[in-house]
């Protein structure tokens, strides 16, 4: 498993400083870069060697969603391209804007990859897992190798919150939501969900209307 954090406006030039680490190396920064196509790189050669990868994002991945903005006479949330289509002027902030180009180009080199903002559905059967890095209490901003520490510190117990949640929610047999259903009515816009979908990869468009996972970054 390879774990990615990113620190949005870290580094000149308007790039993203990243640092990911594998849970058998205690190397915090393991990989690291400044640029999208070095994400890309490290992200796509883990994929193809067969490991699970997580993308750490220090800035908001969900977005409220203004029952102003509904688009036409559907329910905000109704539909899944309405949700997608809300997101948009939210891509090209800091960080959104990497995740939207990585993800771009694994839709053209790697087009079967999922992304999942769920750990339940992740451990599952996806290949990427967006998080939303969360500074603890007192603190007002992440570093990358922290964030990444955390998340490997927090997984079980994360985890086994979220196989909890799920199992609770989960349809009656023979109720499962058919492929392609669409979002029940939300107040959120899942942002990293509304990319993935925009670059053309699969991701379960009920996450459109729910919040990404979090993980609060904490020393030890």
């Amino acid at each position: 498993m390879l774990v990615i954090a990113m620190e949005t406006g870290s580094a000149p030039d308007g790039h993203v400083r990243w640092a990911g680490s594998r849970h058998d190396d205690d190397r915090p920064d393991a990989s690291s870069g400044v640029s999208p196509a070095e994400l890309f790189d490290a992200v796509f050669h883990a994929l193809h060697d067969g490991e699970q990868v997580a993308l750490g994002f220090d800035c908001p991945l969900t977005m409220p969603v203004s029952p102003e903005r509904e688009p036409g006479s559907a329910p905000a949330g109704s539909d899944a391209d309405a949700l997608v289509t809300l997101a948009e002027p939210a891509s090209s902030r800091p960080g959104l804007a990497e995740l939207g180009y990585l993800l771009g180009e694994l839709g053209t080199w790697r087009p079967w990859t999922t992304v999942s903002t769920s750990l339940a559905r992740w451990k599952a059967n996806t290949s990427i897992l967006v998080w939303q890095a969360v500074p603890a209490p007192g603190a007002s901003a992440v570093t990358a190798s922290a964030a990444a520490a955390s998340f490997f510190r927090q997984l079980p117990a994360v985890t086994s919150r979220a196989n909890e949640a799920a199992a609770a929610t989960e349809p009656a047999t023979g109720t499962e939501p058919a492929a392609g259903t669409e979002p029940a009515a939300a107040t959120v816009v899942n942002l990293a969900a509304a990319a993935a979908r925009r670059a053309g990869l699969f991701v379960d468009p009920r996450e459109l209307a729910q919040p990404t996972v979090s993980i609060t970054v904490t020393a030890s």
